[in-house]
């Protein structure tokens, strides 16, 4: 059994892997969305007969990192965690203590509640080449991103970024403007979107976002975070040159909400997935870009699903000429569900 939801992460990112069989149930769940997702996922937390074997934190920017803080700082918190995945400043520099940054309060109340820290990296950073001791339950963890040298560009300007992204208690999400995106008329020109040139990611925080391949039953789950495309490519290059020239997934969540600068036609002629989960309510940077869906639509494969968990962002790709013209179906919640939620058994 592999399930994954997704979680009303406004914005961001807030995902449950859950796997196993009759013997034993494992949780990872990866970021935590803006503020407002705790007080929603925090019944499914307190709904678990037992942990959540992991929690990773795959960078510092708001969109993913201020839910994790205020399930943190929750003193009745529904659940316990075996270990935390999380690259503090320290693991940039990978020095071998842990002293805290001014305004850096995930590192902060991961000290002060001593909650395990990267134990499975022994405590130093989570990246590319590290050995990784994971679960012995046929199930495999690696990891895609970040490397070192991306960890050690981002050391420079962490405090700085830190004050940019969201580590400063108080501070109002809603207080940031809102990003101009693509005024729509009509039906997008797919082809013409997909031929865009791709201008990759330059976000020194995104370019250390952790990536993960999962594996299980014969199943591929890809999880990006906002990662880097270029490093992800890098890291499934070889799996899928073993495979043949493109790797089989079963799900990929698209990296940085569907952003045109975090999918290319490189990466995408690597993989052939059936399922790209594309974790966005819209709001800020108006994601998922249009480039970017083109791109999936014509080199994601023949046939495969575009899974939304929020309905108004799959509403303007959810036209039967464009389903039928590029092979594709389109899932979001029911009209009847809550926005935001949307649970897949791979």
């Amino acid at each position: 059994m592999i399930r994954l939801t997704m979680m009303p992460g406004e914005d961001g990112d807030c995902l449950l892997l859950e796997y196993g069989d009759d013997t034993f149930v494992r949780r990872v769940l990866v970021d935590g969305g803006r503020p407002g997702t705790y007080p929603l996922i925090r019944p499914v937390l307190a709904g678990f007969d037992g942990p959540v074997d992991l929690l990773v934190v795959t960078h510092v920017d708001q969109d993913h990192i201020l839910g994790v803080l205020a399930l943190l700082d929750d003193p009745e918190r529904p659940v316990e965690f075996g270990d935390v995945w999380f690259n503090g400043f320290d693991h940039l520099l990978d020095a071998e203590g842990f002293g805290a940054v001014d305004g850096e309060k995930l590192t902060s109340t991961l000290l002060a509640r001593k909650i395990p820290w990267n134990d499975a990296f022994g405590g130093r950073g989570v990246e590319i080449g590290r050995e990784l001791a994971w679960f012995d339950d046929g199930s495999t963890m690696t990891v895609l991103s970040p490397d070192r040298a991306q960890l050690e560009r981002l050391a420079p300007v962490w405090s700085a970024e830190c004050a940019k992204h969201g580590l400063i208690p108080g501070r109002d999400p809603d207080e940031l403007p809102p990003v101009e995106g693509f005024e729509h008329f009509g039906a997008p020109n797919v082809e013409q979107l997909a031929a865009s040139p791709f201008k990759p990611d330059t976000s020194k925080t995104n370019l250390t976002s952790i990536g993960l391949l999962f594996e299980f039953d014969d199943r591929r789950v890809v999880l990006t975070g906002d990662a880097d495309d270029r490093r992800l490519a890098a890291s499934l290059r070889g799996p899928a040159e073993a495979a043949g020239g493109r790797l089989h997934l079963d799900a990929l969540k698209v990296a940085h909400h569907g952003s045109d600068h975090n999918l290319s036609n490189d990466l995408l002629a690597l993989i052939d997935c059936d399922r790209y989960l594309i974790s966005t309510s819209g709001a800020r940077h108006d994601h998922p870009n249009e480039i970017a869906v083109a791109r999936i639509l014509e080199h994601g494969g023949d046939e495969k699903e575009l899974v939304f968990n929020y309905r108004e962002r799959a509403a303007m790709w959810d036209v039967p000429g464009l389903r039928k013209r590029f092979g594709y179906t389109v899932t979001a919640p029911g009209p009847d569900a809550p926005d935001g939620f949307v649970s897949l058994e791979l």
